[in-house]
């Protein structure tokens, strides 16, 4: 399957996500323990809560969780699952208080001969950016939900030679009316040809067809008759993106692995005011692990909505990403990590006015981690975001600080 690196775009809203540095979520580092289950606390300082480009509206988050996972191998077969239920409660807006939930689950199956794959399944909730982009900040819980189903065949496995057909299907809707327009289907299908030249190195040729349905695609302004308030009339809108990728990974073994796809990419639209897309997208991955204690990484891909996790709906807009990040481990159980993340887009409508316009978002995040054992740990991390852009009310600056602590029977 072709690599798409993605953005970090810490969410303060989610305050036990401080896995994406690595700090505390037993997905981090419970590989290989058979089972465990477990509870967390976490405490969150959110600075402009809404995103919005004026008002402060901060807020603390308190957050209970329960979490349970196993790793078990069934003679070929291999099983994992990951879960974790979080109870959230805001300090001032109590309207916000939710429950979020995430699952991921996969099995490795292998035959006798040379067919195996992989079947896996993630689902989450939880609230949504409050100024995701493209709609105005709304002032109202607002749940996000996201579910991918995926199935991968391939044939030939200790051979020189290998022919993967993969399938998934991902599905994102949110509770809130304003955001409707958002809402994303889409069925993707692969076929890729890999060789391993060498023990390093692996190449491949894969070809992918995506087909996205956007149910609620805002299309244009309209007087209400009853009411006489602008509302946006959202019309169905299909797309259908069609990519030739290049792919290539390779190790050196330690100290430097990286990955790169290369893609000739063409996206058609049903709807007419929806630009459709051809040209050239692609991605690149590089792991340094510069000493026994520090180990850096780097991204960077250049992509449309449709394959971009940050806004999946938005298939009339184009998005670079990059960036770098850093963990160094003071001792065996103390580690700090760091992150610097860059998001840059286009798009040809702003507000349904037919006019370039672009966004910039910039995300730093600084986190320590101090891990007892497996069973205990404790992690907290200082996220800071900025955004500029076109839209004068789509710009913010906001940060988060929050620690959680976990512990877990194995």
């Amino acid at each position: 399957m072709s690599v798409i690196p993605l953005l970090n775009r810490t969410l303060p809203l989610r305050p036990l996500s401080l896995c994406l540095l690595s700090l505390a979520s037993p997905a981090c580092w419970s590989q290989n323990v058979p089972h465990y289950v477990g509870g967390s606390l976490g405490y969150t300082q959110v600075s402009n809560l809404y995103r919005e480009s004026a008002n402060g509206n901060d807020d603390t988050v308190i957050s209970t969780g329960l979490l349970a996972g196993a790793d078990q191998r069934l003679g070929r077969q291999h099983v994992t699952v990951d879960a974790s239920l979080q109870n959230n409660r805001y300090s001032r807006d109590t309207s916000l208080n939710n429950q979020s939930y995430s699952l991921r689950s996969a099995l490795d199956w292998q035959t006798i001969g040379n067919l195996s794959g992989t079947l896996s399944a993630t689902s989450s909730r939880a609230l949504a950016d409050f100024n995701i982009g493209g709609i105005a900040p709304i002032r109202k819980k607002n749940t996000q939900r996201d579910d991918t189903y995926a199935a991968v065949a391939r044939i030939g496995v200790l051979t020189r030679y290998t022919v993967e057909l993969g399938y998934s299907q991902t599905r994102r809707s949110f509770s809130a009316a304003e955001y409707e327009r958002l809402a994303f289907d889409a069925d993707t299908t692969s076929l890729g040809v890999y060789a391993t030249p060498g023990a390093n190195i692996r190449l491949g040729v894969t070809a992918r067809q995506q087909n996205g349905h956007s149910p609620n695609y805002a299309q244009r302004f309209a007087i209400d008759p009853v009411t006489q308030q602008v509302v946006v009339v959202t019309v169905a809108n299909d797309s259908s993106r069609r990519d030739l990728d290049l792919t290539a990974s390779w190790s050196s073994g330690q100290p430097l692995t990286g990955s790169v796809r290369l893609s000739r990419s063409r996206t058609k639209n049903s709807l007419p005011g929806v630009a459709d897309f051809s040209g050239t997208t692609g991605a690149i991955s590089l792991n340094w692990q510069a000493s026994a204690k520090l180990a850096l990484q780097a991204q960077l891909s250049r992509d449309t909505g449709q394959s971009t996790q940050v806004r999946a709906s938005d298939v009339n807009q184009r998005f670079w990403s990059s960036q770098l990040s850093a963990s160094y481990s003071i001792t065996s159980a103390v580690a700090l990590t760091s992150s610097a993340g860059y998001l840059h887009s286009t798009t040809q409508t702003v507000d349904l006015v037919t006019a370039p316009g672009y966004d910039n978002t910039r995300t730093y995040a600084l986190g320590v981690r101090w891990a007892y054992s497996q069973s205990l740990s404790v992690g907290c991390q200082y996220t800071r975001n900025n955004r500029d852009s076109s839209t004068g009310f789509l710009s913010y600056k906001a940060a988060s600080t929050g620690c959680v602590a976990q512990v877990l029977v194995l």
